[in-house]
């Protein structure tokens, strides 16, 4: 069994440039699963647990829990490899993700995932960042300037399009912004196609050119407000170079799709037992 264990780190070591820890977790761990990326959801952190909001202590046992058990954290970079040119991924591979670029991040989640060596990603709201005119403060660009130093990075959550909005004059059906015509309070009417179109291409076009000179960053992912996308939104964001496209669909991932599955870590509802039994669920 020495042997085997031995041969397989050698052969791991060869196809992809894993940390020390993946190496030994390999050689010490049965895979779970090969070929295939589990993608992690969390959004807050805060000592006061509700909602999407989860406290440090239980962020920190679901890592201790991902690094005793095997998991092998890799980075969205690494992943937008594998599902788009099939390149080659660690056994039991996790790609941990963050939305609405919460300073939480940085303040709680950040010093864990350091503690051991794991990366993430986070996708922000930009006019959040620009502005910070929102209750629950948001991460700055010199604090994301940082962190990308570090080995994290950020990707689009859109620029201003995560809102829930009215569709009719009463007010009475509401619905995501980003997938919806919406009714124009100072017009006394609903959007047009064509306005909708205009309006979900410019915020596309934005954040892009916002983390073009903020990031400097090479490569364009979005992961869509609530989950909710439509064909001409994600053509539209297409248009704007976006290439791998964040879903709140449960699943694990295999190559050759633009759409990507993501587990809802980020619940107080997700006991230790409870988050282990979820990532075994996939396979």
């Amino acid at each position: 069994m020495k042997v085997i264990a031995a041969l397989l780190v050698i052969a791991l070591a060869i196809t992809w440039p894993v940390s020390q820890y993946q190496l030994k977790a390999a050689a010490n761990n049965p895979a779970h699963y090969k070929n295939k990326v589990i993608v992690l959801m969390y959004h807050h952190i805060d000592v006061k647990e509700s909602g999407a909001t989860i406290s440090p202590s239980r962020f920190g046992t679901h890592m201790k829990l991902l690094k005793e058990n095997g998991y092998n954290v890799i980075s969205s970079e690494q992943f937008a490899d594998f599902m788009q040119n099939k390149a080659t991924v660690p056994d039991n591979a996790v790609v941990i993700t963050f939305d609405d670029g919460y300073e939480s991040f940085d303040q709680y989640a950040v010093p864990i995932l350091k503690k051991y060596n794991f990366t993430a990603t986070h996708f922000i709201i930009g006019a959040s960042s620009d502005k910070q005119n929102v209750h629950t403060k948001h991460l700055t660009w010199d604090t994301m300037r940082k962190l990308k130093e570090e080995g994290f990075s950020f990707y689009s959550h859109t620029y201003n399009q995560h809102d829930y909005v009215p569709l009719d004059k009463k007010g009475h059906k509401k619905g995501p912004l980003l997938t919806n015509q919406v009714y124009l309070k100072d017009k006394g009417r609903v959007e047009t196609k064509k306005e909708y179109m205009a309006r979900v291409e410019a915020d596309a076009q934005l954040m892009e050119k916002r983390l073009k000179e903020e990031l400097n960053n090479s490569c364009q992912m979005i992961a869509f407000p609530f989950g909710a996308f439509n064909s001409t939104a994600k053509k539209l964001q297409k248009e704007a170079g976006v290439t791998l496209f964040f879903t709140t669909q449960p699943g694990i991932n295999k190559p050759g799709s633009d759409e990507v599955f993501r587990l809802n870590a980020g619940t107080p509802a997700l006991s230790a037992n409870k988050f282990l039994d979820m990532m075994k669920k996939y396979g």
